[in-house]
């Protein structure tokens, strides 16, 4: 679930949660202007579609921000 109300979305049961920007704009940040709202989206996209293959016990939240630079280190890492 990718929310910005992510408090919610934990206490109800959603096993990954994805952090949005904000209520009336989730998947982006109007304020970037066009290119960069449409990166953060879909790096929010890109986070929720990775998540699905982590193996998670109960509600756990992903900051799309901090997610994606771990498993770019990990990947690099790798290579």
């Amino acid at each position: 679930m990718i929310t910005a109300i992510y408090g919610l979305a934990m206490t109800t049961g959603a096993n990954r949660v994805v952090k949005g920007k904000r209520i009336e704009h989730v998947l982006g940040d109007s304020q970037l202007g066009e290119e960069k709202d449409r990166a953060y989206g879909f790096c929010l996209v890109r986070t929720a579609l990775r998540i699905l293959e982590e193996d998670v016990r109960g509600p756990t939240l992903f900051d799309p921000d901090e997610y994606l630079k771990a498993k770019d280190k990990e990947v690099n890492h790798a290579a």
